[in-house]
């Protein structure tokens, strides 16, 4: 029976993607909006950022255009937790200030496209982040002491002990154990709908927790936290 699901999901996946592919080029904008996630649901929320026009000012991948908030940086986004914060703001929309053009408000959709705005920024946000923190032209020099007692912090308690990471130290080396630690492979997985994946709570949450620490570290801490690391050989 699980060969059975396992059999169905992959079809159901190449059937997805196949789609995706054979997408007309005169209704799908490729140039702009870049092909299609294998992830439905982000790519439903890729969609929906750029049907209600937040990709005009903000940009697709959260490169501002404009005066607009640069959403990348923004130290409310980074605080928000599920659309806690954003939410209202879209909701109610932002008047004009000295340094900032208006935001307009959403008033009249629904929760859902509310929150598939909020998924999209959240992403973006943490792909943009993960971009910076890799490509930076003068990494840091970390310190694995500081990096121990950031892990103790915020990590330690999913990765109790760091006893699950014993070894990273030695499986990875330099820029990939720092692509390793800031982008678990899980993060780049499509969601799943097989039954038996479809409500692993203790999954969905570790992404949560991944994205979010990745959409708020800084180039001090990466560097820290990656020196920390490679001493678990």
């Amino acid at each position: 029976m699980k060969q059975l699901f396992r059999m169905i999901g992959v079809l159901a996946l190449a059937t997805v993607l196949a789609a995706a592919q054979s997408v007309s080029k005169e209704t799908y904008d490729f140039n702009f909006i870049g092909q299609p996630l294998p992830d439905t649901v982000l790519q439903h929320a890729k969609e929906t950022f750029v049907l209600f026009g937040c990709a005009y000012c903000h940009g697709l991948n959260l490169v501002t255009r404009g005066e607009a908030t640069d959403l990348m940086h923004s130290r409310l986004v980074g605080q928000d937790v599920d659309g806690n914060l954003i939410r209202p703001l879209l909701r109610a929309g932002i008047p004009q200030t000295a340094k900032l053009s208006p935001m307009p408000q959403f008033s009249d959709l629904s929760d859902q496209q509310i929150g598939a705005l909020v998924l999209w920024i959240h992403y973006a946000r943490s792909e943009g982040r993960f971009k910076e923190l890799t490509e930076a032209k003068d990494p840091l020099v970390g310190d694995a002491g500081k990096g121990k007692a950031y892990f103790d912090q915020k990590c330690a308690s999913c990765h109790s002990g760091s006893g699950d990471l014993a070894g990273v130290g030695k499986k990875y080396s330099g820029a990939a154990l720092k692509t390793a630690f800031l982008k678990p492979r899980t993060l780049d997985r499509p969601r799943s709908w097989r039954v038996d994946e479809l409500h692993d709570a203790k999954t969905v949450v570790a992404k949560a927790q991944h994205r979010a620490l990745l959409e708020n570290y800084s180039a001090e801490d990466a560097s820290n936290v990656t020196a920390f690391l490679a001493t678990l050989k």
